[in-house]
This record gives C-alpha cells, structure tokens and sequence, in this order.
C-alpha cells in the first residue's frame, strides 16, 4: 500500500512539475532530505524517485518562462569554485574511477541548488521551500520522540535507508532542522504570514493551534536526538542548546518546569545516555573513539603529502593496506574507516585548498544570513525572513559542532541552506521598506 501510494504520488507530481517547475525544487528536497521510498515494502524502495524528480524539473525548467536570472552573489560564485576544484581533484585521484562517480553524485546535488534561486523567489515560494525541508526532516523528530516516549528511551532512535540511516546521521540533520522547527512554530503562532493572501484561509484561520503543534514537534525532535546516543548529536545539541533557550519565551517557565522534573519527580538522565557522555572523558578506553582518532591522524597525513589537491574522491577503496598505511597507530580492527568528520574528510580527499575553499563558502552563507537576521526585522519588516536567517545560522552552528565528529560535507540540507541564504538575500534586497 505504501508503494502504490508513494508511486501515485510520484506520477501526480510529474504533470504538476511542468506546469509548475518551481514545485519540482519542492518536490526533490522532499525525496532527497525524508527519503519517503526509504518507508516503502516493496517496488518503490529502490525506485530513482529523486532522478525522476529532478529530470521533471529540469526539463520543465528548459520549456518555462517563469523564473529569474541567476544570481551570482559570492556564494553562488564559491559553489562554482568547489565544483570545479573538486573536478581538479578527481582527475588527480589515486582512485580516478571512484572519484567520478562520487563527484558525479555531489555535482548533482549543486546542479539543483544552482537553479533553486532560479525557480524560487517571492514570499509565497520561499516559506513553502521552508516548510518543505523542516517537515521532511521535522517527521523524524516527531516519529523518534514518540517513540523514545513510548519505549522509555530503551532503543535507538535511527534515520531511514540511505544516507542517514544509523543514529549518527539523522542526529545530525535533525539538531540542524530544530531551529527551524522553532522558526516554523513562532511564525504561525504569531501570524507573521497572511495565509489568506496564498489561498490558504483555513491554514490563516488555524494558525495558532499549527502553531502550538509544531512546538510539540520542536521538543519532540529535542528528545529524539538525545535518543540517537551518539556522541556527535549530543554535542551540537549543547551547542545549539544556549542559542535556543536564549530565544525563547518564558525561560523562567521552562527552568521551573525543568527543576520540578529533576527534584520532584525524579526524572533523571538515562544510564545509557550518561554511560555516552563519559565515553568522551574517557576516549582512551573506548574503540570507537580511538577509531575515530586514527581515522582523522590518516587524512591529516593525506593532506600532508598532497596539500593542493587531497587524494581525491573514495580513496580508501585503494584498500586497507594503502590506508593504513598513513596511520599514527595500528589497531586491532583491520578495515579501511570513513574519516569520520567533515573538515578532516575534506583534507584528505581535497587537500587543504580544498577545505579552504568549502570554508569560505560556509564563512560568505554565514555572513549573509548575519546580514538578513539584522536587517529583514529593522529595515523591510520580514520578521519571518529575520526569524529563519537566526534558523539556519543556528543550525549551521550545530552542523559545525557536531560536523567535527561526521563525515557529512556533501549532505544536501547544507547545499540546500545556502541556497536559502541566496534566496533570502535577494528576497530583503527587493522588498521594499514599510511605509
């Protein structure tokens, strides 16, 4: 029943994408960031839904006159760069077949945020692409929280088929996606959107109570990523966690609440979270941390021998022997380890041009966004757009944080941030000031 419904779906969204190609982008940061087909049984759980999506709307955008010119800001400029450094590298890879169907994969995901701010502009479009992404991803912290609710914490909560399966993963995307949560929350709650002026009377009449479910959500998906017992979840948590709590409302409520919880109730850390938490004290004693170390020692010596272009691509399918060695140490496991954190990850594979180059484009979003945050509220007005520029730099934060311990630099929520970042910008650039 899943698979018939998610192909009906599939096959009623491909018409609606040529009449309307700017819903396409909507409907491959679906596929790409829920992974629907990931909950299907049987025919669609390995269906190319994504191609399908994106060829949609590539297509329709060839026939289509409705969108804008490209915006050459210097985001837009730096992915550019990146992709064609990173061709640079794959022609140097010491695994050169690897590194170009990887680099295939990641050119994918830049083409469909190169033409994001070409498809979506306008209020309308953007709070949907926004709404889009925080449900795709917001589903797992309502999914996760009940069921960690409803189970005592006794399991771990895991992500879908694909990229983010595991725990390590979805923690990730889900402490990146929960300022946006509590973005989507205040804007409904407080109606800074005229959901009548987008046909949507009802959604306007309802906005509260959306609201108040999406703060559900919000504490929920909080609950979920403390279930995932991964370490690198728990400490982009702590880090975003003060962010949060500072702009929020009723913080003396929620201490209270938090007090009566611990002193009266008894509600207490679970063992198993704890028994995480001193694992990171304690790293010497504990494998995987000790993996992780000879993993990171491995790329920093990659880089070291080849600074300006990395060894490329998926070179551990060079084999364990090449791999290792460039280790400090040999353990006692014997199989090649993913780096294990995204800016080691971009120095093995890209060298240290490579992660300069990615960190600039990460440094320019950030600035944007600094800039919308400041100047949507106090020049235009666009509290929403003010609201989640904070949103993503929050969640960028969080990524940065809990990205020291994941190998995740080419996870298309970040691609899909600065796309928003372009589109925002343009958006504050052209709105004109209140009267």
């Amino acid at each position: 029943m899943r698979d018939l419904l998610l192909f009906a779906i599939m096959v009623g969204l491909v018409p609606v994408i040529f009449w309307r190609p700017w819903i396409g982008i909507l409907a491959w940061f679906w596929v790409g960031l829920m992974v629907p087909h990931g909950l299907a049984w049987t025919f669609m759980r390995d269906f190319p839904i994504a191609a399908v999506m994106g060829g949609a709307t590539l297509a329709a955008l060839a026939l289509s006159k409705d969108r804008r010119p490209m915006p050459f800001t210097r985001e837009m400029v730096m992915m550019f760069v990146f992709v064609a450094f990173t061709a640079m590298t794959s022609y140097f890879a010491v695994n050169p077949s690897g590194a170009w169907d990887q680099w295939t994969n990641v050119a994918k995901i830049l083409l469909i945020t190169f033409i994001t701010p070409v498809l979506i502009y306008s209020e309308r479009r953007i709070v949907l692409l926004l709404l889009v992404i925080t449900c795709s991803l917001g589903f797992y912290g309502l999914k996760g929280g009940i069921f960690t609710l409803t189970t005592g914490g006794s399991y771990m909560v895991l992500g879908p088929p694909g990229f983010l399966s595991g725990n390590t993963y979805i923690g990730l995307a889900m402490i990146m996606i929960l300022p946006l949560i509590l973005a989507t929350a205040r804007m409904f709650q407080r109606k800074w959107i005229n959901w009548e002026a987008y046909g949507l009377p009802m959604v306007q009449r309802f906005s509260i109570p959306i609201g108040w479910g999406f703060y559900g959500v919000f504490w929920l998906t909080a609950i979920a990523i403390l279930a995932t017992y991964s370490r690198g979840a728990l400490l982009g948590l702590v880090a975003v966690a003060p962010l949060l709590f500072l702009h929020m409302r009723y913080k003396t409520v929620m201490v209270s609440i938090a007090v009566l919880l611990v002193v009266v109730v008894g509600v207490t850390v679970p063992d198993r979270l704890m028994e995480r938490w001193q694992t990171i004290e304690t790293y010497e004693e504990d494998r995987s941390s000790m993996m992780r170390i000879q993993a990171w020692g491995v790329n920093w010596n990659m880089a070291m021998e080849r600074p300006l272009t990395g060894m490329g691509f998926r070179s551990g399918r060079m084999g364990y022997d090449w791999w290792v060695s460039y280790a400090n140490f040999e353990g006692p496991w014997t199989h090649v380890l993913s780096p294990h954190s995204m800016y080691f990850q971009l120095l093995g594979q890209h060298g240290f041009v490579g992660l300069g180059v990615y960190a600039l484009l990460i440094g320019f979003t950030l600035l944007t966004l600094n800039r919308i945050r400041r100047e949507a509220r106090r020049r235009t007005g666009q509290i929403w757009l003010s609201e989640y520029a904070w949103a993503i730099m929050v969640g960028f934060w969080g990524l940065l944080v809990a990205g020291a311990f994941l190998d995740v630099a080419y996870f298309n929520l970040i691609f899909a941030f600065i796309a928003l970042a372009i589109i925002m910008r343009r958006e504050l650039e052209e709105a004109p000031s209140p009267d």
